[in-house]
Order: C-alpha cells, then sequence, then structure tokens
C-alpha cells in the first residue's frame, strides 16, 4: 500500500496503519525505550544450581512455580516465594524474567533457561503451527465471505474439501476478483487498489487459520463426547460404570456448551467481512485473544483426543479405564 497516498487520510477511507498486523504492546515490565527480554536467562547462580530446573503452571492452583529435579523427588518453588529469598527488587533483571515467566505460561505449558519468550508476549503472533490444510481452509472461507457480501448469495458450504473445488470453479474465481475490486472501492482504496485487498485478506485468513486448527480440535472433543454418549447406552445396566458416566456426560455438556459459546462469538464477530476489513487491527486483536483463550482450554483434553482416537464403542476395561480418567 502507498503510505503516501493522501487518499489514505480523507475520512471514512481506510488509514494505512489499519491495513497490516497491530503491533503488540510492550511486556508489563518494559520501560519506556528498554530492550524486551527476548530470551529466559538468569544472573544469580541460584537458577543455575540444578540441572534440568524448569518452570510450569500447577494443575490444580495455576500457580506459576519452579521445578527444580532432584534425588528425593521433584521441589517446586512459588515464583514470589523466590523473589522473596533472593531479594530480587521490581527493577532486578532476574525480577522481570520470573514477571515474564508468569506471563509466558499462559501461552506455552513449560519453559527453561535459554528458551526464547513466547511470540504472544513480543509479537502477539502465535507460538504453535498451524497446517497448509487450515491455512488454506482459513483463506477460502474468508474469500468466499467476500464473494457473499457482493453477491448477497450467502455461500452455507463448511466442509474443507467441498469449500476448496468451490474456490477453485473458474466461475468462482470470476466472482473472486471481481468481490477483491468491489471490496477495494467499498474501503475507499480505489479499484486500482485490488493487491491492498488480497493482503488484507490474506492477513485475516492468516490469523482465522489458528481458530480453524482450534476448531478442528473442539470436533475431536465433540467426538469424544459422541462415543462417551455411546458407551452410556452399553454400559445402562452396570451401576458402578454409570457413576462414572453420568457425572462426566454433566460435566462435558458444560465444556462444549462454554467452547460452542467462544466459537459462535468469533463467527459472529468475523461475520462482517466488510466491517472486519476496514476494522483489521481491532479484529486482530479479538481474534488473537480468543485464540490463546481457546488454546489454553482446550490443553486439557489433548491426551483425552490421543487417547480416545481409535476407541471402539464397546464394553472393555480399556474403555472403562479410559473413562475413569475423564
Amino acid at each position: 500500500m502507498n503510505m503516501n497516498d493522501p487518499q489514505n487520510n480523507q475520512e471514512g477511507v481506510l488509514s494505512p496503519e489499519d491495513t497490516g498486523q497491530p503491533e503488540k504492546t510492550s511486556l508489563s515490565n518494559l520501560k519506556s525505550g528498554e530492550e524486551p527480554i527476548t530470551t529466559i536467562s538468569f544472573k544469580h547462580g541460584f537458577f543455575h544450581s540444578v540441572a534440568g530446573t524448569f518452570f510450569k503452571q500447577l494443575d490444580d492452583t495455576g500457580d506459576a512455580v519452579m521445578i527444580m529435579p532432584l534425588e528425593g523427588g521433584d521441589v517446586s518453588l512459588k515464583l514470589g516465594g523466590i523473589k522473596h529469598e533472593l531479594d530480587l527488587k521490581p527493577g532486578d533483571h532476574d525480577a522481570k524474567v520470573l514477571d515474564i515467566i508468569s506471563e509466558a505460561l499462559n501461552y506455552v505449558r513449560g519453559i527453561k533457561e535459554g528458551e526464547p519468550v513466547p511470540s504472544e508476549l513480543l509479537t502477539g503472533h502465535a507460538s504453535w503451527e498451524v497446517s497448509k490444510r487450515d491455512r488454506e481452509t482459513a483463506h477460502n472461507r474468508v474469500t468466499m465471505q467476500l464473494v457473499s457480501w457482493m453477491s448477497g448469495d450467502e455461500v452455507l458450504v463448511t466442509e474443507p474439501d467441498q469449500l476448496a473445488q468451490i474456490v477453485e470453479d473458474p466461475v468462482t474465481r470470476t466472482k473472486i476478483n471481481e468481490a477483491f475490486l468491489e471490496a477495494a472501492e467499498s474501503l475507499g482504496l480505489g479499484k486500482d487498489r485490488r493487491e491492498d485487498v488480497i493482503s488484507l485478506v490474506g492477513n485475516l485468513a492468516e490469523e482465522l487459520a489458528y481458530i480453524e486448527t482450534l476448531r478442528q480440535k473442539f470436533h475431536k472433543v465433540e467426538t469424544i463426547h459422541k462415543i462417551v454418549s455411546e458407551l452410556e447406552q452399553k454400559y445402562k445396566a452396570e451401576q458402578s460404570v454409570m457413576e462414572v458416566i453420568v457425572p462426566v456426560m454433566r460435566l462435558f455438556k458444560i465444556a462444549l456448551d462454554g467452547l460452542h459459546e467462544s466459537f459462535d462469538e468469533i463467527d459472529a464477530q468475523t461475520g462482517e467481512i466488510l466491517s472486519v476489513l476496514k476494522n483489521i487491527a481491532a479484529q486482530t486483536k479479538f481474534i488473537r485473544q480468543a485464540r490463546d483463550d481457546l488454546h489454553r482450554r482446550l490443553w486439557a483434553w489433548e491426551s483425552q483426543i490421543e487417547e480416545w482416537g481409535a476407541t471402539m464403542v464397546k464394553r472393555s476395561q480399556h474403555n472403562e479405564y479410559l473413562l475413569d480418567e475423564l
């Protein structure tokens, strides 16, 4: 985009700063002009005293702790206690690193010295990867939203493979090109600025690709729920197993309803494609916050997704074990 184009400064016209990725604000403990800490590194010898030391959040309390593996077993130390014992002041380097670790553990399960600070804290980008397929699906969805906006005909296809076929259809490709031109004019850029709209759509699709990955993971959780529901029918006459299944199904409903609500909110917020493109910085911030929240909430299901992946609906000791683990 031409940053010097005076058209961009007119009222109601998309400004240059709204067309790119929003910058991540500096870390909370960063002073003006101070270089951000990008790697976990301590100065005090205490942090180097035990090999294999790492940091994580406790599952039960959510407290950030330092884990020191000793011969008699692991020792966990709360970060606040470490600051107190080492007499670390707020401005001290090691105190800042501990604060960063406390924030970082909202994005990664564990971290140790020498590892990079999660990119969520530095740039806002996710520190985990998405597949090429999810990137393509997200881009196809956004592109077809633009076509729907132009034509007024909503595209109801949600299955990724079918969506890809529609996007590759020559007739659809013509409509996509027309939609980019129309969007450029509606955004106040002018039809000759089609490439800027393509860039905007690409940026938005990149952010939504992470939501796509999380949505697929959520569908796998729904599959587990379906299997448990079917097992409930298999074990209906066995009270001891039903005493496990009934509360599990109740908790499942609470979890699934909450996740459904979050995905519905994202879809509603990003559904009006022109509005999203006009407010790309604010919308990207919203998507990233939702991404980080969902990523965190779905962590707990990852081991279950793997364990239940090949489960057959039948009465078995293995399935009873899996039910106990839920």
